[in-house]
């Protein structure tokens, strides 16, 4: 998942972490002050709706001043089980205190919430808390109210509607989930070669920086196919697709897992990759190159290239300074006949 959709789905679960908490916290202080009749437990009733209102209110302004608290996985499990408890006593303390039954359907809204932005892990506990939710809830309620020894069907009613609503809600996240992922996928994508596009090498350098193994330095590397235009002028543009093709089979035959290659326009491509020397990035490079040239499907279309490597310490504000450095070495290649790889003087 990208980092920006993971930022904007935080930002939606604390949104609907403060929503969910500080409503269920308003609604059990307003229903401590209706008015009421026939009660069969008014005191438990008000301590139970006392209860909501302070874990809701108090969880809602934690999510709102703190939100970093809550927007991670490692509270998760609290918040789903917070979430069931809120839930069922605010139910409970309806009926304690109104001798009602119409809230069952609360109980949804910890399912909802864990189904729409919890770990998808915990679906089964909270269909198994929202079961006995329902159960507690449902004999309170023959005990008190109706007196029916048909409760346990009256719980089971009650209880696949909210199993099957988490399910649903479920199945629509995980779609959702993966829609926007492959999104995203293809706004960073080329679509000719299957490489990244420019974007791309923009928006993920910096993860690149973040997993050089140790000892190693990051280097990139500017690639560009000599006379391509000549091709396109012979043998027409499909012919010239298929050696671009070729050229970027060629790179990820070539590449390491964790490097990026990146087509950053027309004939023109990046490799960012990293190594301790670089003897040893040369000798990948050569090899790429001539495997390439070796290839029927390039057309006798020959490669240049400008290495940028040697910085200690590269973060992700470096890019630019490696892509104008690796930019002048592919000049220079091109300016000594082409077909050769130049080694930026400083990188």
């Amino acid at each position: 998942m990208s980092p920006h959709l993971m930022a904007r789905l935080a930002q939606v679960k604390g949104l609907t972490l403060t929503l969910f908490f500080g409503g269920g916290g308003v609604m059990a202080l307003v229903a401590l002050f209706l008015p009421f009749s026939s009660a069969p437990d008014a005191v438990g009733g008000r301590v139970l709706f006392s209860l909501t209102a302070a874990m809701g209110l108090g969880l809602s302004a934690l999510a709102w001043a703190r939100p970093s608290l809550l927007l991670g996985k490692r509270l998760d499990e609290l918040l789903m089980v917070m979430g069931s408890v809120c839930s069922l006593t605010s139910t409970l303390g309806e009926t304690l205190l109104f001798g009602s039954q119409y809230s069952a359907m609360v109980l949804l809204w910890p399912m909802l919430l864990a189904a729409g932005f919890l770990r998808r892990e915990l679906l089964g506990w909270q269909v198994a808390l929202s079961s006995g939710c329902v159960l507690i809830l449902v004999f309170v309620k023959s005990v008190l109210l109706t007196h029916s020894p048909l409760w346990p069907l009256e719980a089971l009613i009650t209880a696949v509607p909210v199993a099957f609503t988490g399910l649903a809600v479920s199945f629509f996240r995980s779609a959702a989930v993966q829609e926007a992922e492959e999104l995203a996928r293809l706004v960073r994508t080329d679509p000719l070669t299957g490489l990244a596009n420019r974007r791309a090498l923009f928006d993920g350098f910096g993860d690149i920086v973040a997993r050089v193994p140790a000892g190693h330095r990051v280097a990139l590397v500017m690639l560009d196919l000599d006379h391509f235009k000549a091709v396109n002028d012979q043998y027409g543009h499909q012919v010239g697709d298929q050696v671009l093709q070729c050229f970027a089979q060629t790179l990820q035959a070539h590449a390491r897992a964790g490097d990026l290659l990146v087509r950053v326009g027309g004939e023109e491509f990046v490799w960012v990759t990293a190594e301790p020397h670089t003897d040893a990035l040369l000798a990948r490079i050569e090899s790429a190159r001539f495997a390439y040239a070796s290839s029927p499907q390039a057309r006798a279309v020959t490669v240049s290239a400008g290495v940028a490597h040697g910085m200690d310490e590269v973060t992700a504000g470096h890019l630019s300074d490696l892509l104008n450095a690796a930019d002048a070495a592919l000049y220079r290649a091109k300016a000594a006949g082409r077909n050769r790889t130049h080694v930026a003087l400083r990188a």
